[in-house]
């Protein structure tokens, strides 16, 4: 009987592997599975946190673009979205939950009106977007970084922005900061004309009192007046006159006649010559307006000196040529109503910018940019102490403007509701508004006084109660 050779023989041919070694393939293999399963879960883990992460930046940068266009057409905005140094709760994105995400999309009739509560908000039909940023939550928090004071770093809010996330492995997160402009201070600049007072005041001696060769203080001595009331005079006699014959003024109110002229005899359907004739116009009122203006304020204090002096009160001193005094003051009453009959018709030209066929015709932007300007030039209407209408027919604009933002522009809303609320106390609306402050200072508190005086001497003269002229009339 022939033997089969054993397998555990030296030198036999073998026919196969052994327990030990299957167990250590299969240990082998076990391992590099469960190696290709982690990399596998943690790349997949990996790319869903770079996607995430990637959200979170885009939402910031919507975020921080909503912010500086909330702040560049309300200056309350912070104020507005409740926005203050100590950090809010989180808030959520999607659904409406929060007022910066709620007027995304137009998606539904009536269109060019979005309906936050219908349409705006990113909701369950927005996918997959909402699945994929329904798990964010965001807070912002602000502070000047000066916190008084007139400092332009006052002007500068540090921004923070937070977003977290939930995780397989805990919870994502992404913050930034970033510095936005909101103004809150008064523009560091004079209101007052910029006039060469030495070349004024040598002027004074012969052309406002008739002493030519003299001095101020040999005038004061001659007609028994003080020097600071002799200089007040002057001033207002030449700065008025002046002002009233200067080429600025001249050829702007040619500008104004030539700009009328061309816009007249453009077609009414050529919208772009319409929207740059309207403009021009405008802008030639507006600047005469500014430059009245700053005349006016110029000479405020040379007033406040003959009232400290009791010239408002009654009564001519012996250096007093009553009729040349009535005549600055009415030449000064004409500055004003050069001021104000400019802003008047600024608003008119500059609401025409407005209205429907140009508003399209130039787009969002540029119609912002119009009814920031527009909403300046009521502010001023609305203090002129001669025009009691002003604060109501500012609010009429306002309430029209509200119409027209409301479903379109949510900054426009925010800001016009915001701004009605401080109109109803107007030391809160001055306090927010620091320039509108300076002025008001002036034309509400200054020029009243002075109007009111000028109407004292005007009816004087009339019923002959001025003291005759006793210095040569210039």
């Amino acid at each position: 009987m022939k033997r089969h050779p054993s397998a555990s023989s030296p030198g036999s041919p073998r026919s196969g592997f052994t327990m030990v070694e299957i167990l250590i393939c299969l240990g082998l293999l076990t391992a590099l599975g469960g190696i290709l399963v982690y990399l596998t879960r943690s790349g997949r883990h990996e790319l869903q946190f770079s996607s995430d992460h990637l959200n979170a930046v885009i939402l910031g940068q919507k975020l921080t673009e909503d912010l500086i266009e909330e702040l560049s057409m309300n200056p309350y905005g912070l104020e507005t979205l409740g926005i203050d140094a100590t950090p809010r709760n989180f808030q959520e994105i999607v659904d409406g939950r929060s007022v910066l995400f709620s007027q995304i999309e137009d998606r539904s009739a009536p269109w060019g009106f979005i309906d936050p509560q219908t349409d705006g908000a990113i909701d369950h039909r927005m996918k997959p977007l909402y699945d994929d940023i329904r798990k964010f939550r965001f807070a912002v928090a602000g502070e000047r970084r000066a916190p008084s004071g007139s400092s332009p770093d006052r002007n500068l809010v540090e921004a923070r922005f937070d977003f977290a996330w939930p995780t397989q492995t805990g919870r994502g997160e992404f913050n930034f900061t970033c510095l936005l402009f909101s103004p809150c201070t008064a523009k560091q600049t004079d209101l007052a004309l910029a006039v060469n007072e030495a070349a004024i005041d040598a002027r004074i001696p012969r052309e406002a009192f008739g002493h030519d060769g003299m001095t101020i203080p040999q005038v004061a001595a001659a007609t028994g007046e003080n020097v600071e009331t002799i200089t007040a005079l002057g001033r207002i006699s030449l700065i008025t006159r002046d002002f009233l014959r200067s080429d600025f003024v001249q050829t702007q109110k040619q500008k104004i006649a030539d700009a009328k002229t061309r816009l007249a005899h453009t077609p009414a359907n050529a919208l772009d010559q319409q929207y740059a004739g309207r403009l021009a116009v405008a802008r030639h009122w507006y600047d005469l307006a500014k430059i009245s203006f700053q005349a006016l304020a110029y000479l405020v204090p040379h007033f406040t000196i003959l009232q400290q002096q009791g010239r408002f009160s009654g009564g001519s001193g012996s250096g007093f040529n009553a009729a040349t005094l009535q005549c600055d003051l009415q030449t000064y009453r004409i500055v004003y109503e050069t001021f104000a009959g400019s802003v008047i018709q600024a608003r008119y030209y500059y609401y025409s910018l407005v209205e429907s066929d140009l508003s399209r015709y130039k787009g969002g932007k540029v119609q912002l940019q119009a009814l920031q300007k527009l909403i300046d030039i009521y502010r001023v209407c609305a203090i002129l102490p001669t025009r009691p209408q002003g604060m109501q027919e500012y609010k009429d604009f306002l309430a029209r403007l509200k119409a027209f933002g409301q479903g379109r522009n949510p900054f426009l809303v925010r800001f016009i509701d915001q701004e009605t609320l401080f109109l109803q106390t107007p030391a809160i609306w001055f306090d927010r508004l620091p320039n509108l402050k300076r002025i008001a200072d002036i034309l509400q508190d200054k020029v009243p006084g002075i109007l009111g005086f000028i109407r004292e001497r005007s009816n004087a003269a009339v019923t002959g109660n001025i003291p005759r002229p006793t210095t040569s009339s210039p």
